[in-house]
């Protein structure tokens, strides 16, 4: 089962940290942040496979989930 800060690699190779968690609409969302370069995406996990989201053909998705990103993991932030 995939855990808010694991580290998870997908099918590209590259390890992520999971930095965040979020269920939205009966599904569970991870934004992920590759721990090489910073470069940042949002998957789905369902039955613990990932499943990246494109941003240019869910760009609506991405923009309900990104609040709910942020409200999940403000306590971490120092501000």
């Amino acid at each position: 089962m995939i855990k808010y800060q694991d580290i998870i690699t997908l099918n590209d190779n590259n390890k992520y940290v999971v930095a965040s968690m979020v269920d939205y609409k009966n599904s569970k969302y991870v934004y992920l942040v590759n721990i090489n370069d910073h470069k940042v995406m949002f998957a789905e996990i369902s039955n613990n496979e990932v499943s990246v989201i494109d941003p240019e053909k869910e760009n609506e998705l991405i923009k309900e989930l990104a609040p709910l990103f942020y409200n999940s993991s403000i306590n971490d932030l120092e501000i």
